[in-house]
């Protein structure tokens, strides 16, 4: 069952949502598969490479870091800042825009720690791993691990906090001034030269706290989840009754076309996340000549910061998505990670570029792009204008 105050602005919206006249009839098999799409079926995000995930107050700390632009060379830039709540935690930007722009489209972090692969192409399989990756990309935050080392170490107040959070002693600050301002291995040659001249243990001291910032951060972001929407109280009112005028006629067609074998929605965009969470060739990597996923699995598996690392809180029997990666590159070029449909209104443009401002178009690219069978993994797709329309329609009531 919903929580009460989600199902109280829920019937508040059919003010602006009226009823249909008339209810589609649905098949047994049907009414399972919805059922199978609602909300109450996501189970609460589990990560064991991070034991901080439910602690209250490392997600305090971390929903705080998450929104201190002090975390970033210019310190302008957060977490936050492409990372809009008003816009179900994304930037509405065809491609992200930190200290610069960047390749890849600002994903959702509504429900992002229920994926096993994060970023569009899978490179981190764990979400603080993918933190840290941000931090330190030149186009997104640009801060060195040994930097976010020396801004913890300028504020008594963030000592204090990290040392009482994880239990563990913040280096002094004589082991901190001699360390250089900024050094990385993911840095500027200069700052990557100053990493390596770095002693084995300076190296570590700096991987924990920075692993540590991440976990936090990991933490918060753990906590953003959606709330339900009328299509998951028409799944419930589905099953229980056999039929149901919540969504209207439109938004039924679209959905019945949506799970059904015409348009192979449903084969990718499955469960409550409407996403099976795995890789595909939509032929999206195509004309931008990006391989996507088959360009960084060996990538994955060298991860220092992966679930395997010496980082990870998790035991080698809890990684079991890393342990059995997919290593055939062949099956997987031009593969981008399959997103999630909740929210979608508010999240355009689409695909994993941002190639597209429209739900029509993105129909259409996959009218399109399935008539290239040896060139994507789609089966062919032939719908009429109007069929796209309900599918459209069914998709903004998501």
């Amino acid at each position: 069952m919903f929580p009460h105050k989600a199902i109280t602005s829920l019937l508040f919206a059919f003010i602006f949502f009226p009823l249909s006249s008339f209810a589609q009839n649905w098949t047994q098999s049907e009414i399972e598969k919805i059922s199978s799409l609602s909300l109450k079926n996501l189970e609460y995000p589990v990560d064991p490479s991070n034991k901080y995930l439910n602690d209250p107050a490392v997600i305090s700390f971390g929903k705080a870091l998450f929104n201190d632009t002090r975390l970033s060379s210019n310190k302008k830039i957060s977490c936050a800042i492409c990372h809009i709540e008003s816009s179900a935690f994304t930037d509405n930007r065809n491609l992200a825009v930190g200290l610069r722009q960047g390749f890849r489209n600002t994903p959702s972090l509504l429900n992002a720690a229920q994926h096993n692969w994060f970023f569009a192409d899978g490179a981190k399989d764990n979400l603080w791993a993918q933190v840290l990756s941000s931090i330190e990309n030149p186009a997104e935050q640009n801060f060195s691990r040994v930097e976010l080392l020396h801004f913890i170490a300028s504020d008594q107040k963030l000592i204090n906090q990290y040392e009482l959070l994880f239990n563990n002693r913040f280096p002094s600050y004589t082991e901190v001034d001699q360390l250089p301002i900024k050094a990385g291995p993911n840095a500027r040659l200069a700052q990557l030269i100053s990493w390596k001249k770095l002693t084995k243990e300076q190296k570590d001291i700096t991987n924990r706290v920075f692993v540590d910032i991440g976990k936090a951060i990991a933490a918060y972001v753990s906590t953003l989840k959606s709330e339900p929407i009328r299509f998951d109280l028409f799944a419930e009112d589905l099953a229980l009754n056999g039929k149901s005028e919540i969504l209207n006629d439109s938004e039924q067609r679209g959905l019945k076309l949506f799970i059904g074998a015409e348009s192979g929605c449903a084969n990718c965009h499955s469960g409550p996340l409407f996403s099976n969470k795995e890789f595909h060739n939509i032929g999206t990597g195509i004309l931008a000549k990006d391989n996507g996923r088959s360009e960084i699995i060996e990538s994955v598996i060298r991860d220092e910061f992966n679930c395997l690392g010496k980082y990870s809180d998790a035991k080698p029997d809890q990684c079991m998505e890393l342990k059995y990666i997919n290593r055939n590159k062949h099956s997987l070029s031009g593969a981008f990670k399959t997103s999630s449909l909740r929210g979608i209104k508010d999240t355009a443009p689409y695909m994993h570029d941002g190639r597209y401002m429209t739900l029509n178009e993105v129909m259409e690219h996959y009218k399109r792009m399935s008539k290239l069978p040896r060139q994507t993994d789609l089966a062919t797709i032939d719908l009429s204008k109007e069929q796209q329309a309900d599918i459209v329609n069914f998709l903004m009531s998501l």
